[in-house]
């Protein structure tokens, strides 16, 4: 996450959906800690103009709903908070690489031992279902003002940095494979179908829809 006080804005960094751009793009504004805020606001902190509270108190991929829990609702409701989606199917593909790339990942020898990505879709629908829903709604309530797309990713980041008075632009760090490998090479008709299913409430609440395979898949 990012919590600025200078710029009064949170943002909430869903999983492998642009996250580590986005925090790199805005990190001038994030007071991650005391020492690592800018002089000026290190001043505000120390007069008392800004509250001491710095995004390192919380979880690297704190949710709003926890967030909201953690925080009075005097600066919760008061800053501009934002965070972005992905096509379900692109961020399952997304995660998967990612966790198998990555050693350190606490799933990552589970990940090795499922062997297929089919089967890796089976267990997260099964096991380990998480909605992107969750880190923006409480039940059908958003506590977001603004959620962009990481389909629509740099013209929704513009709006946001037109929102907060930002000038920035993002730069492409993080990516778990190159873009011309289509997240459809990953999949069979069934996986799929699978992802459908069970994300169908982010799917629709995020304005997707089911992906064709092409016929020689």
């Amino acid at each position: 996450m990012i919590l600025s006080h200078s710029k009064k804005f949170i943002f909430i960094h869903n999983y492998k959906v642009a996250g580590t751009s986005v925090r790199n793009a805005l990190k001038p504004y994030n007071n991650r800690t005391f020492m690592a805020s800018s002089l000026g606001d290190k001043l505000k902190l120390l007069k008392g103009d800004y509250p001491k509270i710095y995004s390192q108190d919380f979880d690297h991929h704190v949710s709003a709903p926890e967030l909201q829990s953690q925080l009075s609702s005097e600066i919760f409701n008061s800053y501009y908070k934002f965070g972005f989606t992905r096509n379900p199917w692109d961020w399952q593909v997304s995660l998967y690489k990612f966790m198998l790339k990555r050693e350190d990942h606490k799933q990552h020898e589970l990940m090795k031992s499922i062997g297929s990505f089919d089967e890796y879709i089976d267990w997260r629908v099964h096991e380990d279902l998480k909605l992107q829903k969750r880190f923006f709604y409480v039940g059908d309530d958003s506590l977001m003002d603004f959620i962009g797309k990481m389909e629509n990713l740099d013209d929704d980041f513009a709006k946001i940095c037109a929102n907060i008075g930002v000038k920035s632009e993002l730069p492409r760090l993080n990516a778990s494979r190159k873009k011309s490998d289509s997240f459809l090479n990953y999949y069979s008709q069934k996986s799929i179908d699978m992802v459908n299913e069970a994300f169908q409430e982010d799917i629709q609440l995020f304005g997707y829809s089911k992906p064709q395979l092409n016929s020689d898949q």
